[in-house]
């Protein structure tokens, strides 16, 4: 009788171990089959002289994009299947809705979902560009999952980068100041939260007092923030 029951406990662990290892493997198998199936290598957010923004998709070959507007006026983006889609880039152009621009970017043949806000003033004519120092900007998801921001200051602003690790926040601070570089490129890891978020904040003087020797600070624009936690 205990030979017969060691028996049969030896062969439970077996199969228990057999189970588990087989389990391991679906996992790994599904997590290459989400990679092999995403529709998406990489994106670009640019926004226009006009105020409003465009993004570049790069994707896989057959997949068609097309995008709705919401009526909270927030924009879906859908990646699927299209046979008769040749080119691997894609386009579309958003503008803002009460300063602020929402993309819902999601792809059909995995169920993976990212989410794009930006906060912006909008065109100001009394200033070149995005803000009286800011003059343009992009940024790019690449196929690694990192970003790259590029963007283009005015003549005469100082620029220094700051990552706020309390807030998990990429702070770009821009004031008046003499320099030579204008044009910026930065590479930006994902936070583990998954959320990454990036905030401009310029610095103006203070012209009613002539014997001010400091900034003041406005609270940042454009901002940017990219959930990508969303599965």
């Amino acid at each position: 009788m205990k030979k017969i029951n060691l028996f049969f406990a030896t062969l439970s662990i077996v199969l228990l171990a057999s189970c588990s290892s087989n389990e391991g493997e679906i996992n790994t198998l599904q997590n290459i089959d989400n990679t092999e199936t995403s529709q998406l290598k990489s994106y670009t957010l640019k926004r226009n002289a006009d105020g409003s923004y465009y993004m570049d998709f790069d994707v896989k070959e057959n997949t068609q994009v097309d995008s709705y507007k919401n009526a909270d006026n927030s924009n879906d983006v859908i990646l699927s299947e299209g046979n008769q889609v040749t080119a691997s880039r894609q386009g579309t152009q958003f503008s803002l809705d009460n300063n602020l621009l929402k993309v819902n970017i999601l792809e059909a043949a995995n169920g993976k979902k990212s989410y794009i806000s930006v906060e912006d003033d909008g065109i100001n004519k009394s200033v070149k560009g995005v803000t009286e120092y800011l003059y343009d900007y992009s940024i790019t998801k690449n196929i690694d999952g990192t970003f790259v921001l590029d963007f283009e200051v005015n003549n005469n602003v100082t620029t220094h980068f700051i990552y706020d690790k309390v807030n998990e926040t990429y702070e770009i601070h821009l004031k008046p100041g003499k320099a030579m570089d204008k044009n910026f490129s930065r590479v930006l890891n994902v936070p583990d939260s998954k959320v990454l978020k990036i905030d401009f904040v310029n610095h103006y003087s203070n012209h009613h007092n002539r014997n001010a020797d400091y900034h003041f600070q406005v609270s940042g624009k454009p901002i940017i923030v990219i959930d990508e936690s969303p599965m």
